[in-house]
């Protein structure tokens, strides 16, 4: 239902403030979209081109999460069994172990530890065979994760996997010491043997560039430069680049050798069938925390993909097994008619949003913040967003004086795409849900266009 500025009436047309602030940022009225409606009463303050399909960037991910929030319900918990595929002799399973993959989006290297030490507490001693992780899950295309930008180690493009570990990343620490530099990493990882940079003098300035690393070899990174004394301690997050059955197999490997269980097979892909012959046993389940617990690490730190993995869920406990995204966008699609939520030009593509070929409009994502709002789910749902100026990615940015803690909100940021969505509660009580979806090359300017947008719906002089 593509718009014009023309077509709208005169008295929703944008107030002063907001275009003074677009004309100052360089950005075309029209390359925007603006919803501001009153929750008590349902008036729109704001209603500038509501209908018109936009790119959403990781305000998508308020799609997902809510539809996630009913379809799944707050206490849904990933279960993550695994299985002895052969027998166990005097503490020795004579063969390979199996992990079934559920899509947990939040497995960690210590959750592993944490079954290991039970398979340990039920006598197991030594594994003689590899550990089978079957992914039958999710069907998806391989995926490239520098395809999106062109940066493969950045932990936002990591891609889902039936059983992702600690996102598919990790984190290096590089820590300034007397006489020289240490490097160590997060999770554990059997056989990491850094190189690490000299230890060198002066201020803290580009300490990334300036180390030189060299990530071919991701157990045995090369830092060929120099890290500053003065940079004290540092943290690196990077996406592990050698593919998933190489990362469970470094991080099982220093989990087992932690939890004393002798372990030297490799991981690889396969079924596990619990009704095989003979009968493979059920030895543990790993049970995640409730999504409600997991929604707020999700949406107050916009994390990619964990929303995939919720995204693929969805489809699973629709019963589209293996899933994938046009499973799991049609399980979307189809909730949203029956909540009568019409969401026109809306293209979900991985849920995320870290997508060019995602689209949803501000009226439609509005429409979904109300119904929300009049939700019992509304206090899981708006608790998991950012709150401005105290945490997410909210933390730092729109520091309105007098809004501090009052918006709790999500953002959204592409090349060429700024967005917000959220809630806003103003100084006299009154409650707004506000939309804003900038799609314009100097969208990067545009944090000033939407604080005067806060400003507008808080009714500040």
């Amino acid at each position: 239902m593509p718009e014009s500025a023309a077509a709208l009436p005169a008295a929703l047309a944008l107030p002063r403030r907001l275009l003074l602030a677009l004309r100052a940022a360089g950005i075309e009225a029209t390359n925007c979209s603006f919803v501001v409606r009153d929750l008590q009463v349902g008036t729109p303050r704001v209603n500038w081109l509501p209908w018109q399909p936009r790119s959403p960037a990781s305000v998508l991910k308020l799609v997902t999460l809510y539809a996630a929030l009913n379809l799944l319900g707050p206490d849904y918990r990933w279960r993550t069994p695994v299985y002895a595929l052969a027998p166990i002799r005097s503490g020795v399973l004579q063969g390979d172990l199996g992990f079934i993959g559920s899509g947990d989006p939040h497995l960690m290297a210590q959750d592993l530890w944490r079954l290991a030490l039970h398979l340990r507490g039920l006598g197991l001693r030594r594994i003689t065979g590899n550990v089978v992780v079957d992914r039958s899950a999710y069907a998806l295309p391989p995926h490239d994760p520098g395809a999106f930008d062109g940066h493969p180690l950045a932990p936002y493009n990591v891609g889902p996997d039936a059983f992702l570990i600690a996102f598919g990343s990790l984190q290096l620490h590089l820590q300034a010491g007397a006489r020289r530099v240490r490097v160590w990493v997060e999770p554990a990882l059997r056989g990491f043997a850094p190189r690490p940079p000299r230890l060198g003098a002066g201020p803290c300035v580009d300490w990334r560039q300036r180390a030189e690393a060299d990530f071919t070899q991701p157990l045995a990174p090369v830092f060929h430069g120099s890290f500053a004394a003065g940079c004290g301690e540092r943290d690196w997050n990077l996406a592990w680049p050698l593919g998933a059955d190489a990362l469970a197999q470094a991080v099982l490997g220093a989990v087992f050798e932690q939890a004393g269980i002798a372990w030297h097979g490799r991981v690889v892909d396969g079924t596990v069938a619990p009704t095989a012959s003979p009968p493979h046993r059920l030895l543990a389940t790993w049970e995640s925390p409730p999504f409600a617990v997991l929604l707020r690490d999700i949406a107050k730190y916009s994390n990619n993909v964990m929303t995939e993995q919720v995204f693929l869920t969805l489809a699973l406990q629709a019963g589209r097994r293996p899933a994938d995204f046009p499973a799991a966008a049609s399980v979307v699609e189809q909730w949203l008619q029956t909540q009568s939520l019409r969401m026109p030009g809306l293209l979900l593509d991985n849920g995320c949003g870290l997508s060019r070929i995602a689209r949803l409009s501000a009226g439609g994502l509005e429409q979904l913040l109300r119904a929300a709002w009049n939700s019992p789910l509304m206090p899981e749902f708006i608790a998991a967003l950012p709150l401005a100026g105290e945490d997410g990615t909210l933390r730092d940015q729109l520091r309105v004086p007098g809004l501090r803690g009052m918006l709790h909100a999500k953002t959204g940021t592409l090349d060429g795409v700024l967005g917000l969505a959220g809630y806003l509660q103003c100084a006299d009580g009154r409650r707004r849900s506000l939309v804003a979806l900038i799609n314009d090359p100097r969208a990067a300017q545009g944090w000033p266009v939407l604080q005067a947008l806060l400003e507008h719906a808080a009714g500040l002089a």
